[in-house]
């Protein structure tokens, strides 16, 4: 049987590729740093971070400057993190439009963060929740 060169160097192509596919894929991203990290350790320094830079009355969002990002969200190669009243958004891929990340409660808080027009979120596991947030 004559093999078509043509055809196995598009299936050596295709076959080189599938590492680089596999590694856009958000979700899978994002899955995949959340298993290198502590999730309690994770949600205490969440948990720290909220009573250190939330005042009492003041504002929903407060953006956090690299220099104080929790040690254990560093595991997870965060391109941004802003607090919100609900929990810490770790951004890790951006795209042009859009934000996938992990989205961490603190220690002691359950209530899952609510899906809006702009952001989507989908339960990991107990206070952790990926998403998808338009920009």
């Amino acid at each position: 049987m004559n093999a078509n060169p043509m055809h196995s160097l598009r299936l050596l192509l295709l076959l080189a590729a599938l590492p680089f596919v596999s590694c856009t894929d958000p979700r899978s991203n994002s899955l995949s740093r959340l298993r290198h990290a502590d999730v309690a350790e994770l949600r205490a320094e969440v948990a720290r971070l909220y009573t250190r830079l939330f005042p009492a009355p003041g504002p929903g969002l407060v953006p956090v400057r690299p220099e104080m990002w929790p040690a254990a969200t560093l595991k997870l190669h965060p391109l941004r993190m802003n607090l919100y009243r609900d929990g810490l958004a770790v951004t890790l891929q951006a795209e042009p439009g859009f934000e996938y990340g992990i989205h961490i409660l603190p220690t002691g808080a359950e209530e899952q963060p609510k899906t809006t027009g702009r952001t989507q979120y989908e339960k990991l596991q107990p206070g952790i929740f990926y998403f998808t947030q338009k920009r």
